[in-house]
């Protein structure tokens, strides 16, 4: 199977189950773009960008998310439009990468990785529900409290029944830095992920005021 390329975004964790729409127009990722057609490729991946990087030379996190893409069109300037959905966490690991010269005169890297899915780990059924309804209720609390009150009113309503995707809807949207947002990402079980985003909740609660550098 051909690499799949890489889309670092800052400021930005996209997990299973959330449609992300992009405005691609710098050369290395409308190459992302045309590779993936050229290919017949289904999918790239996003991965929150870090300027620690992955050894001070790859600016993102080596857990990224794979993107599975479902329409994309062309504007007349040769930039694109394209919706991508989330699907499963997955490994990254750099097997080539390719330079594009940019308007400005700068070179930039486009990174391709090998496909490597990270499963979420399911637990015992009837954990998962007992960590989902935790979170939920503390989802309400924080959102009396942070969210426009109709927002608040219709949580019930905006809420997935999917745990999955359930938990993917919570992280998304509490107020947490990008970095924070990442550690959800890469919980190693869904259990962990809801006891994670939890632990969130109640640190924001306790304070009663919302983050700063958000």
């Amino acid at each position: 199977m051909p690499a799949l390329p890489i889309f670092p975004l800052p400021s930005t964790v996209v997990f299973p189950g959330m449609h992300i729409p992009l405005y691609v127009f710098e050369a290395r990722y409308r190459r992302l773009v045309s590779y993936c057609l050229e290919e017949g490729l289904e999918h790239f991946i996003i991965s929150l960008h870090s300027a620690k990087g992955l050894d001070n030379s790859q600016p993102f996190y080596t857990v990224g998310t794979l993107i599975k893409i479902l329409d994309v069109s062309e504007n007349p300037d040769g930039t694109y439009e394209l919706m991508g959905y989330g699907q499963e966490k997955c490994q990254i690991s750099v097997v080539k990468q390719e330079r594009h010269a940019e308007p400005d005169g700068n070179e930039r890297i486009l990174y391709f990785s090998e496909k490597q899915e990270l499963p979420l780990k399911r637990d015992d059924p009837n954990a998962e529900v007992l960590a989902a309804w935790d979170a939920l209720e503390g989802f309400k609390r924080y959102a009396k409290v942070f969210f426009p009150k109709e927002t608040f009113l219709k949580i019930d309503e905006l809420v997935p029944e999917d745990l999955l995707l359930q938990a993917s809807f919570i992280a998304a949207n509490i107020r947490i830095l990008a970095d924070d947002r990442q550690r959800l990402l890469e919980a190693s079980s869904l259990t962990n992920r809801f006891m994670l985003t939890q632990a969130f909740m109640e640190e924001h609660l306790a304070a009663h005021k919302p983050p700063k550098d958000l």
